[in-house]
């Protein structure tokens, strides 16, 4: 992959993340504000990240039928900013939920597209690398929001916070402008018995396994946000930790990476599983901002680290001409997980209360680590 494409595919993720890890921790908080519960809240976290999985699924669809990826890039997030400014402008949490689920929606459908770019683009001596310097962008997307947004939430208000993300927002579109396409591996002819499913058993383990761990996420994040206005810290308290977890993110997912393709991605990628775990038992026991800041560190690393191994190992274990769609799929399946984990976790909050809630779910840690050890890893097909 050339230097300039890397460094355009890097800035164009660096905004949608920025807006996901930044204003995330607060949606729940201005959801409350408008009216919505705890399980309210945790229902609008779910169908945001529904729309998520649709985007992303759409991504894998559009380009193995029309390419044009760069285009993919520059319609989804310029059709973001108007619906960002409109945001801080609801006056309940149903027009909140509408809103944010488009947003998340062509967020999705954009960072989809620029992972098949990236898998379409890298060579298989450089797949860690390429998938580590972009999970990178999550961090610097999490500092910048987390130092931003919650400032800016606290100074000028909501309505100030969502006209400040709508204007940085044209950012995105404007850098697709330059991006490179390249044209998709030729499908196999009909009578190869590929074309019906490229995908093996190892790819749906390494799918289940995400899906799984996603769930584990979605509790943190909803548990970390309620229990910290629980704890009547300030909005930029709240973001800190997106911001504090985006440092850590920026020294280890380059690092995980380049080390994943030297050595054995799998146990890399387990022991990213075992820091959420953590992550889940630290945040049960946290009050003071320190530990918030270390349980949101953990599970970013989990998040991060583990997004950027998991799509190195996709596109080893997935044929040359089924990248886009694999990549598209392994993007919508955290989301998955995340939607169940943000309302079972609502639930659990509201039924055996927060700390016995994350210590449930912290179990899901082993379970993903043994789908992840069935995963017989073998070379992906090269197309006919």
């Amino acid at each position: 992959m050339s230097r300039k494409q890397l460094v355009l595919l890097f800035l164009c993720n660096i905004h949608p993340l920025m807006l996901g890890n930044g204003l995330l921790p607060l949606l729940p908080v201005y959801s409350a504000r408008l009216g919505a519960t705890a399980v309210s809240s945790g229902l609008l976290l779910s169908v945001t990240y529904m729309a998520l999985v649709a985007g992303s699924l759409a991504a894998g669809w559009l380009s193995s039928r029309f390419g044009r990826r760069p285009l993919v890039c520059i319609l989804s997030s310029g059709s973001v900013v108007p619906v960002i400014w409109l945001m801080g402008r609801v006056s309940d949490p149903l027009q909140l939920m509408a809103l944010t689920a488009f947003a998340w929606c062509m967020g999705g459908m954009g960072l989809a597209t620029l992972s098949i770019l990236a898998g379409l683009f890298a060579e298989k001596h450089e797949r860690g690398r390429v998938f580590g310097i972009l999970a990178m962008a999550q961090g610097v997307g999490a500092v910048v929001g987390g130092l931003s947004i919650g400032a800016v939430a606290d100074r000028w208000g909501y309505s100030g916070l969502f006209l400040f993300l709508a204007v940085t927002g044209i950012s995105t579109p404007t850098l697709s402008l330059f991006l490179q396409d390249k044209p998709s591996v030729p499908r196999r002819a009909p009578t190869d018995q590929r074309v019906a499913s490229p995908f093996g058993p190892p790819f749906y383990l390494v799918l289940l396994a995400t899906g799984i761990t996603g769930v584990l996420s979605a509790a943190g994040r909803l548990a970390a946000s309620l229990a910290m206005d629980d704890l009547k810290f300030p909005s930029l308290a709240i973001t800190s930790t997106a911001a504090i977890a985006g440092v850590l993110s920026l020294i280890l997912a380059p690092l995980v990476g380049r080390l994943s393709d030297r050595f054995n991605r799998k146990l890399l990628l387990a022991l990213c599983y075992v820091a959420g775990a953590c992550g889940l038992v630290v945040l049960s026991a946290s009050l003071a901002l320190w530990q918030f800041w270390l349980a949101v560190s953990l599970l970013s690393l989990q998040s991060y680290a583990g997004a950027g191994l998991g799509s190195a190992l996709i596109t080893d274990l997935v044929p040359a001409d089924a990248v886009d769609k694999g990549l598209s799929l392994f993007s919508a399946v955290p989301y998955i997980g995340n939607i169940a984990g943000f309302a079972v976790t609502g639930m659990l909050i509201k039924g055996v209360g927060m700390n016995a809630a994350l210590l449930i779910c912290s179990a899901l840690g082993a379970a993903a680590i043994v789908v992840l050890a069935l995963v017989r890893q073998r070379p992906a097909l090269a197309p006919a």
